[in-house]
């Protein structure tokens, strides 16, 4: 049932995204370009980026969004590009650049509209499109922040347990052993802290321990980088032949081109509206607010497509990777960051080993918990215990289908994108060209002096 599931979400969204694209990059670019060259002059006043206010709304961005899907994600659109008949997937970093090229100033622009229209993006999608479609779009994303990160991160913890557990102490877990002592205890966990509304307190904690980690980990891609430094010109070679030599999808659309922009999607969260409910909860003017959206969305980037996908090819090339089985299907999720934590470790020793693992384990608590932050101000009318239901169930959800069905996540993550950052950019469109001029300052200025 789960592989039936799993088949008919692929099908739709393998029809969509062709589709999608296209409007992606001429709408989303179009109301950027708008925003930044025209709307921003008239609506906001300039301001000065003050550290104070980057610290933490940063870190927290920062922490939610770099969890393990920077890796998982990525390294399971290789597989899927590997598994479709790409040679060089080293293509897809690059094909993923270009598309955040556009999906940058989106990220900014979406921030900056937000905080002119001092909306959440529920509601400003409610008022400018229809209430439907706000509810629609609340419903999608704690899906999507919930359910599918969710999915990503327990398959991460999953994921750097057993392969430990295997490597190290030559202990194969199976699958119910997976869920009964790793994923069962971590759910264990964030309910304990949920139920007892002590979540923030430790999402304080966990934001300073995310922070080192994603140093550690710069660290360790560094000297990854020093001691294979002969193979860089071998990855941009491999780089620009598989742009030269695409495997096309629906359309003849470059099939790198449509995984590259999915991971910009999910791991950035840019057009999601992620970034635009954040600042809200900032008092930041909107100017400062859109740039210090572009901190976290810019590393984390960085670190999803170029630091990853560099590891993976070199891995690959050197046996301690495997993107596809003997019949050139995808491999699982296990044996995907199993390799890749193998590959780290062949290259950087223990050192790499253990940033990779902490990295992984905290990154992931920090983002399964950080989604319900998102639920609770999505569904501000919920009574608090509701909320702390429909969560719970999601995250089991989760993390069952983590261990039994991770592709069928995989797959949910991928059309929820779309269902997302289509309803979010439509919104932002329709303000950049109907109603922003009511927000201008000389008609703020003169409709106050008339008052």
């Amino acid at each position: 049932m789960l592989h039936q599931l799993e088949v008919i979400i692929t099908k739709v969204s393998e029809a969509i995204w062709p589709i999608f694209l296209p409007f992606m990059f001429v709408v989303g670019a179009t109301m950027a370009v708008r925003t930044i060259f025209m709307i921003q002059k008239q609506t906001t006043s300039s301001a000065k980026l003050q550290i104070k206010n980057v610290i933490g709304p940063a870190s927290i961005s920062l922490g939610a969004m770099i969890g393990t899907g920077a890796i998982i994600g990525v390294l399971g659109a290789l597989s899927k590009l590997s598994a479709s008949g790409q040679a060089n997937i080293e293509a897809m970093a690059i094909w993923a650049l270009i598309g955040s090229l556009i999906m940058l100033p989106v990220s900014y622009a979406e921030t900056l509209n937000s905080k002119i229209m001092n909306k959440t993006p529920k509601e400003y999608i409610s008022s400018l499109l229809h209430p439907s479609l706000g509810k629609l779009y609340a419903i999608a994303f704690v899906a999507l922040a919930v359910f599918g990160f969710g999915g990503f991160q327990f398959s991460g913890i999953d994921s750097v347990v057993a392969s430990i557990a295997m490597d190290k102490f030559n202990m194969e877990l199976s699958l119910v052993q997976r869920y009964l002592f790793i994923v069962v205890p971590v759910i264990a966990v964030v309910a304990a802290l949920v139920l007892s509304k002590k979540h923030e307190l430790f999402m304080g904690a966990m934001t300073y321990m995310i922070g080192s980690a994603v140093i550690g980990y710069f660290a360790f891609f560094g000297m990854f980088v020093i001691k294979t430094a002969d193979y860089v010109p071998t990855f941009f070679s491999s780089m620009m032949k598989g742009m030269a030599n695409p495997v096309s999808a629906m359309l003849g659309l470059p099939l790198g081109l449509i995984l590259g922009m999915q991971k910009v999607l999910q791991t950035a969260e840019t057009g999601l509206g992620a970034l635009a409910m954040a600042a809200q909860e900032a008092d930041t003017q909107p100017r400062e607010a859109a740039m210090i959206s572009l901190l976290p969305t810019a590393v984390t980037v960085f670190v999803s497509i170029v630091v990853t996908s560099y590891i993976a090819s070199w891995g690959v090339q050197h046996g301690t990777l495997a993107l596809v089985d003997a019949n050139g299907a995808s491999v699982g999720t296990v044996q995907r960051l199993g390799g890749y934590i193998a590959t780290a470790e062949s290259v950087t020793g223990m050192f790499g080993l253990v940033v990779l693992s902490a990295f992984t384990v905290l990154s992931a608590l920090t983002t399964i918990l950080g989604s319900y932050y998102y639920m609770t101000k999505l569904f501000k009318q919920n009574a608090v215990n509701k909320n702390i239901a429909i969560y719970l169930g999601l995250i089991v959800a989760a993390g069952t289908l983590a261990v039994f069905g991770a592709n069928v996540v995989f797959e949910a993550v991928d059309l929820l994108l779309f269902v997302l950052c289509g309803v979010n950019v439509t919104a932002l469109a329709v303000f950049t060209f109907k109603h922003w001029e009511a927000h201008k300052l000389n008609k703020n200025i003169s409709g106050k002096k008339a008052a």
